[in-house]
């Protein structure tokens, strides 16, 4: 008499916990007329020389990592991306301890506003601004620790850039 009782409550748990999943969805959640970028060298008003360049590839990387868009030619790709470096800086994070002159930490900034249109319409997508940022130390001069900072910030705007046009929706 005891097994139909305990039946129904594991057949009523296993419904309980698959209900979870109802809304569970694989694949994208863009709308299907959506499904290719292209992303337009970025331009830059800070003075750092290539940042363009760095910023844009890195960007283009991650959508193709991403896979969600397809990254085409302008006049193929169902969304438009262009954008803008306005930013790019050091901040002083930490002073050395017997030195608070000397700064041993700092955070790289780079600052990206943003733009993403679709292609036939016109349509706003997506405007806004987009940092990424990273910590290091400061070891030996400034501006090669710089330099060598740019490729991880780079790389950080370009994952926020691709998240910001695919949580649009």
């Amino acid at each position: 008499m005891r097994k139909p009782k305990y039946a129904l409550t594991i057949i009523a748990a296993a419904f309980s916990f698959l209900g979870g999943c109802a809304n569970y969805q694989l694949g994208t959640t863009l709308p299907p007329h959506l499904r290719s970028i292209n992303v337009a060298t970025f331009k830059t008003t800070s003075k750092e020389p290539r940042i363009e360049t760095t910023v844009t590839s890195d960007t283009i990387r991650e959508f193709q990592r991403d896979g969600q868009l397809k990254v085409k030619d302008v006049d193929e790709a169902d969304i438009l991306l262009t954008a803008t470096i306005t930013e790019y800086k050091l901040e002083p994070v930490r002073a050395h301890r017997n030195n608070p002159k000397n700064t041993i930490e700092y955070r790289a900034f780079i600052v990206v506003q943003m733009l993403a249109v679709e292609r036939a319409t016109g349509k706003k997508i997506t405007m806004q601004s987009v940092t990424g940022s990273k910590t290091f130390e400061a070891r030996g001069d400034l501006m090669t620790a710089r330099r060598n900072i740019l490729p991880e910030v780079s790389r950080e705007v370009g994952r926020k850039v691709v998240d910001a046009v695919i949580s649009a929706w």
